[in-house]
């Protein structure tokens, strides 16, 4: 393997010990992380990885959420225009607390944190960008933590849990492209 090159190998891990997202809920209904390594050649700062993980994903990951979206609106939950949320994502530049991109807040951050989220009348979710360096190596980390407020959250995650475990890894596979393209 060339020293340019990056593996694309992603890992499931814990919550990160020490990290903001593990003090989000006192016990979540729902949780999981995934780690990859970033680009040596990249920019690892935790606003870019941030604005690339949202805005490189898979096309069919839009089709997902549309549906999603067509589906959702007909009981009432809250959905963001076609396209809002990447439409956010790249005019801001540092995401803090307060921001809104699409139907995302940021809730809290730090040098190499952001966690964004959203409460609804079904469940609270919570989801975590980490930029970890061990040993001269970048590792992004996406946490996600749900909360269900009641039944119609645990009935809703049934079908949303098989996808969220394809979606988040491929987001981070195109992340990690975008960024490796994106040498600085």
């Amino acid at each position: 393997m060339a020293a340019h090159t990056t593996p694309r190998t992603i890992r499931q891990v814990h919550i990160p010990h020490g990290s903001l997202i593990a003090q989000a809920f006192a016990t979540p209904d729902y949780a999981d992380a995934y780690a990859i390594r970033l680009p040596t050649e990249s920019a690892t700062d935790v606003d870019t990885v941030v604005r690339t993980l949202f805005t490189a994903h898979p096309r069919w990951i839009d089709a997902l959420m549309a549906l999603r979206n067509n589906l959702v609106r007909l009981i009432g939950l809250k959905t963001p225009p076609r396209g809002a949320h990447e439409r956010e994502i790249r005019k801001i530049r540092n995401l803090q607390p307060g921001s809104v991109a699409g139907i995302f807040h940021v809730l809290a951050r730090n040098d190499d944190e952001i966690v964004l989220g959203e409460d609804d009348r079904h469940l609270d979710f919570r989801l975590s960008v980490l930029v970890r360096r061990q040993a001269g190596v970048a590792w992004a980390v996406v946490t996600t933590v749900v909360r269900f407020n009641g039944r119609w959250g645990r009935a809703y995650f049934v079908p949303v849990r098989p996808f969220h475990q394809l979606i988040i890894p491929a987001m981070l596979r195109n992340m990690q492209r975008a960024l490796h393209g994106a040498r600085t």
